[in-house]
């Protein structure tokens, strides 16, 4: 007999009763639902920062891009190498601001996601959950295919 696999969520697909099926199911279908909102709201996510004394707005978009610059005439009076490191500043503070936003909405979603990098694709979050979710549905295929008696409990 093979070693258990180790499954964060708690579920086992090879030892589980059929009546916890709908549970998990619906689990799964509210948690989708979930993360499909917060997906269109970290679309929308944006982070601002400052520099110069509030000479420089800076925003930017939900990958962390740069979507807007705004610059108070009197920073034209700064030498150029002063502006450039307050344009960089602000831009690392905008960006920051947008990470820390994006960390607050999946934390408030019930969504951990340690270490990411939300400059990064929202598509590769969504590439590991189907990873995730692949093993699953073939077990289930495969008892299914194979009748009720496969499942634990299930005649």
């Amino acid at each position: 007999m093979s070693e258990p696999r180790f499954d964060p969520t708690g579920f086992d697909p090879e030892n589980f009763d059929p009546d916890d099926l709908d549970r998990v199911i619906q689990d799964a279908e509210r948690t989708m639902s979930r993360l499909a909102d917060v997906q269109e709201e970290l679309a929308g996510l944006r982070g601002h920062g400052t520099g110069a004394g509030d000479l420089i707005d800076v925003v930017t978009d939900a990958t962390g891009r740069v979507e807007r610059i705004d610059l108070n005439p009197r920073v034209m009076r700064m030498d150029s190498r002063t502006l450039a490191d307050e344009l960089t500043s602000a831009i690392r503070s905008a960006q920051e601001d947008g990470e820390r936003r994006a960390r607050e909405l999946l934390a408030g979603a019930g969504v951990s996601v340690p270490g990411a990098d939300f400059s990064a694709d929202f598509g590769e979050v969504e590439k590991r959950m189907t990873r995730g979710h692949e093993p699953f549905a073939r077990e289930m295929n495969r008892r299914m295919a194979e009748g009720p008696g496969r499942f634990p409990g299930g005649g």
